[in-house]
């Protein structure tokens, strides 16, 4: 693979600058850009964050001194940030980040790491070659000198590697692990996103217990779950079926119980074998590594609380959004039924809050189906599901159920309360919810067809329902306790 890479008209500018400005320093800093941008670079892919590697300590003061040197050349830039090595480090090891030509940029000196006990390092100055051995692969441990122009390949076979689409450490993988465990999820995320081959070496490493296990105990669950969604950006088959070769679903989603974990590949299998037929997003394959945990409960506070979800919010760490999206998903399986012909009763499902959006839940539901009588390959009974689950959504669509269900009610609650001489009350919402199915029931229906079905109801048995329906249930004796 060439040591030279095609700059942008942005690019070719920041390098000059940047060039110009660390000659006329005394002594003149030597600057590499590291890591991703190279590795982006030299396969044609955009790349708009740039690490900035300097022969000096402190990334920081040079940001600084940078930025007002292109004040001077009327360029603006954002302001300088700064960022410590570590909380215990001295200041000389500091990062700048600012912003440049609408570039992000990383102004850090070349460093090596020891670790103890932490997979926080020990941080000092280091070598080009001592710099390029800390980080995670050889793909990503590659330079270009900006005085130079060239990239620059200290592990020896970060350029090969690149090439050859292969995964490996600069240095021994158990170290290499076993000094930063979040290493192996980035080892997956990059295999999985550009195709690559994990070494045989690397992944008997990684199947160690104790290395494994680090993971749990050395990495913190936002950085798990951060890895985790970014995994779920290019290839997320080929990441969950990483995770299940090599052992590490119970040390990545975590909980206080410990269930099998043969559903989640396999829910997954299906999932891709549905894909190009239905509806499928992330979401839906973070559910898939949730699929073990499915009608399990912990104890929160005293009160049960799906297990799917502690994994996704306690687990990861991932926002209230995604575990909810996510738990909402094995709530529509329990209430959907594909066999359903009834207008009320699929737009129904379709409305209710935890199915939304629907097309995610008919493909979960599809999923979490055929998992039942799963054999690990695509069979006659997967295919019968999923054409039941075809024929269900193609039901969806002729009824027209897509734009009927988010349409609002033919009569608002003070045109409800006026024409049947009622105050607010519970009764009310029980009375939108007949006008509802009414109302999906009757697509073509008007407003005063409406009111007279309403009335006759209102004065027939209707009324008597409804106002049964809107009562509070009642608890019998013990039950708040039980629960």
């Amino acid at each position: 693979m060439a040591r030279k890479v095609a700059l942008n008209e942005v690019e070719t500018r920041f390098v000059n600058l940047l060039d110009d400005f660390s000659r006329r320093l005394n002594p003149p800093v030597e600057c590499r850009i590291a890591g991703g941008w190279v590795r982006d670079k030299l396969l044609s892919l955009p790349s708009h964050d740039l690490d900035i590697a300097l022969s000096i300590p402190s990334g920081h003061a040079f940001a600084v001194e940078f930025v007002d040197y292109l004040k001077t050349k009327d360029i603006t830039t954002g302001s300088v940030g700064k960022v410590a090595a570590n909380p215990e480090q001295s200041k000389h090891l500091e990062t700048g980040t600012t912003r440049i030509l609408g570039l992000e940029c990383d102004f850090v000196g070349l460093r090596s790491e020891t670790y103890a006990d932490s997979r926080i390092p020990q941080v000092k100055p280091g070598t080009p070659l001592e710099d390029a051995s800390r980080r995670d692969l050889t793909i990503n441990a590659l330079f270009y000198n900006v005085s130079t122009r060239e990239v620059e390949d200290f592990t020896e076979r970060g350029l090969s590697d690149l090439e050859n689409k292969i995964a490996c450490t600069p240095l021994p993988p158990r170290q290499t692990f076993q000094d930063d465990p979040l290493r192996i999820l980035r080892c997956i995320r990059f295999a999985s996103r550009f195709n690559l081959k994990i070494e045989d070496h690397v992944m008997e490493a990684i199947k160690e217990e104790d290395v494994k296990s680090a993971i749990a105990t050395k990495v913190s669950k936002e950085r798990i779950g951060i890895e985790v969604n970014k995994m779920l950006q290019h290839d997320p088959f080929r990441a969950m079926s990483l995770i299940n070769d090599l052992g590490l679903h119970p040390h990545v989603f975590t909980c206080d119980v410990n269930p099998p974990r043969q559903d989640a590949i396999a829910s997954a299998q299906i999932l891709l074998n549905l894909s190009q037929r239905f509806y499928v997003d992330e979401i839906l394959w973070l559910a898939t590594a949730a699929t073990p945990f499915n009608d399990l409960v912990v104890k929160r506070k005293g009160k049960d609380v799906p297990a799917a979800s502690i994994v996704i919010s306690e687990g990861l760490k991932l926002s209230t959004d995604t575990k909810n999206s996510v738990t909402n998903l094995f709530e529509a399986v329990k209430i959907v039924n594909p066999d359903a012909t009834v207008r009320s009763e699929i737009g129904t499902w379709m409305q209710n809050p935890c199915v939304k959006p629907w097309q995610r839940s008919l493909t979960w539901s599809a999923v979490m189906e055929i998992v039942l009588r799963w054999t690990g390959q695509w069979d006659d009974n997967a295919e019968e599901v999923a054409k039941k689950y075809e024929e269900f959504r193609g039901r969806i669509e002729e009824l027209g159920l897509p734009d009927a269900i988010d349409k609002p009610l033919l009569l608002n609650g003070t045109e409800l309360q006026k024409l049947l001489s009622i105050s607010p009350s519970p009764l009310l919402q029980t009375i939108r919810q007949a006008l509802n199915i009414w109302q999906l029931d009757h697509p073509q229906g008007t407003k005063e067809e409406c009111e007279v079905w309403l009335k006759e109801m209102w004065e027939g048995q209707g009324r008597a329902e409804w106002e049964k329906n809107s009562q509070p249930k009642k608890i019998v004796k013990g039950e708040k306790r039980k629960r």
